[in-house]
């Protein structure tokens, strides 16, 4: 079996979204109780009552998807976590979170200076560049939401196709 072939199977595809989209919100809950406890910011754990139950809500829809394939409440399924994954995984943690608060914050901050990053991300909401795990878990949730997008689209594709 070639790649594309192996790609498009349907376990890989529900695996490979489920997948990138659990994973932006394990390292969006560590990024933020690492940032909660180096910041003591105890308000940064609000994250922990989202993304939980987003995460357990993504597997249990795409485990009915997969298994109920091919069926209306299987399509529904699909399509409501495909739905979820794109709206949190994707634009709220990756696309806010990870590219505007770290991505930009960042650029603007060493391209800038730190007189314009703090205009743009004021204090106490953010928090200029001074720890590289804070600061590096805080990007890569861009770069995880991207594949998350990816993912859930092929799904989206794969079921409309």
């Amino acid at each position: 079996m070639n790649g594309l072939t192996m790609s498009l199977r349907p376990t890989n595809a529900y695996f490979r979204a489920g997948t990138a989209a659990i994973l932006t919100l394990v390292l969006t809950s560590v990024h933020h109780a690492y940032g909660a406890m180096i910041y003591e910011t105890p308000w940064r754990l609000h994250i922990l009552h989202v993304a939980v139950p987003t995460a357990v809500a993504i597997a249990l829809l795409l485990c009915i998807g997969f298994t109920r394939r091919g069926k209306p409440g299987g399509r529904l399924a699909t399509w409501a976590a495909i739905a979820i994954i794109m709206a949190f995984p994707v634009a709220a943690i990756g696309v806010f979170e990870g590219g505007y608060n770290h991505v930009l914050k960042n650029l603007v901050y060493f391209g800038f200076g730190a007189e314009s990053a703090k205009e743009l991300f004021p204090p106490p909401t953010y928090e200029m560049p001074n720890d590289i795990v804070f600061e590096l878990t805080g990007i890569a949730q861009f770069p995880l939401c991207v594949l998350a997008a990816v993912f859930a689209l092929r799904l989206l594709r794969m079921k409309a196709g």
